[in-house]
């Protein structure tokens, strides 16, 4: 396990309350905070899908058939297979790794491969070693995947196994809190928490049904809120999305036709019945790529791995026409090495105010 906070006994109940302290890193000098990796999202960065679904439909327009939200999920679909297939994109994406936790089925990483990103999924149904989060620690990224070629990692996505948090369980709450199962679900949430903490990507997030995965592992408020039929599949679950990305993802909303069929065609105790419950819906999918990959929302990628910096000053230097790794030429060592953010801003703006530098190597 990774040696963070995160990782300490989960019976503790002060460690519960305390993880976003726990979470964070040592500060290197005093009231310094290192990253916004778990920064509580502003009132109007949060997004609730169903708002926008009523305000579809108060402009004049009537619910999607599910053929007519299909051809958009269609449209989403060849947007992102277009950056797979451009040579300049996929040489790009290529470059940001993806990783895809508790992804049995793949459905959440899957536009982020089509697009040429370097996807690794993980889940302990499809490999006991490998795929286990809780065997995660820095020397297991380095001994089976070579620290990915000491590359950023774009994104974490966790579709963080929901048994033991989901409201529609709830009657097994006081059974599990006893014989520790939650106590363990708490753990293994927890550990991905600590390998955002471990790896910072620019975005990440975790999808769970409404019920107390917050709560219980010290996550702040939410940013997402989403029912399946707001985005092309006609039948509700809702879910929520914490983490750092865009939550304004678009939507293809239909009616729930088919109601909340996760219990009525899905229930069970089995691994099987679990899994269908557990699925992605792929408007979800091709949405979430949409609203934060990369080529289409450079501002994304830099302005979280740079967060402490002024984001307007990073948009500017994208409108001049650097890339990424240009403006970390100017700015990396005053911002990683040093801790100079004002350094790191004063460099970054003098680039911009003055001649231009040739970064060709």
């Amino acid at each position: 396990m990774f040696d963070f906070g995160i990782s300490c006994d989960v019976k503790d109940d002060q460690a519960f309350n305390g993880i976003l302290d726990s979470l964070r890193s040592q500060p290197v000098v005093p009231d310094f905070q290192p990253h916004h990796l778990f920064d509580a999202p502003g009132k109007k960065e949060i997004i609730r899908l169903k708002q926008k679904a009523d305000a579809f439909q108060r402009s004049g327009s009537r619910m999607l058939q599910v053929p007519e939200a299909v051809s958009i999920i269609d449209d989403w679909k060849r947007h992102t297979a277009a950056q797979g297939a451009d040579r300049s994109s996929l040489i790009a994406n290529s470059e940001r790794v993806v990783l895809s936790l508790f992804d049995h089925t793949g459905n959440w990483s899957k536009p982020w491969r089509e697009a040429g990103y370097d996807v690794y999924q993980f889940d302990i149904q499809d490999d006991p070693e490998m795929g286990d989060v809780m065997k995660f620690s820095p020397e297991f990224f380095a001994d089976y995947f070579g620290d990915f070629g000491g590359r950023d990692i774009y994104a974490i996505l966790a579709a963080v196994p929901c048994t033991d948090f989901a409201s529609s369980g709830a009657r097994h709450f006081a059974r599990k809190d006893a014989d520790g199962t939650t106590a363990a679900s708490i753990a293994l949430a927890k550990q991905t928490w600590a390998t955002v903490e471990y790896f910072r990507p620019s975005i990440w997030a975790a999808e769970n049904p409404v019920g107390r995965l917050g709560k219980l592992t010290g996550l702040p408020h939410w940013r997402t809120s989403f029912d399946p039929n707001h985005i092309g599949s006609p039948y509700t679950k809702k879910t929520l999305l914490w983490g750092r990305f865009n939550g304004d993802l678009p939507i293809a909303p239909v009616e729930a036709s088919e109601g909340s069929k996760m219990h009525s065609q899905y229930g069970g105790k089995s691994q099987r019945t679990k899994n269908a419950r557990s699925v992605t819906p792929e408007g979800f999918s091709y949405g979430f790529f949409m609203a934060n990959n990369a080529h289409d929302h450079p501002i994304l990628e830099v302005g979280f791995k740079y967060d402490r910096l002024d984001r307007d000053l990073l948009q500017r230097a994208l409108d001049t026409g650097l890339s990424v790794s240009e403006i970390g030429h100017i700015v990396d060592d005053a911002y990683y090495i040093e801790l100079d953010d004002v350094g790191a801003e004063r460099a970054l703006s003098e680039h911009l105010n003055g001649p231009q530098t040739n970064f060709s190597p």
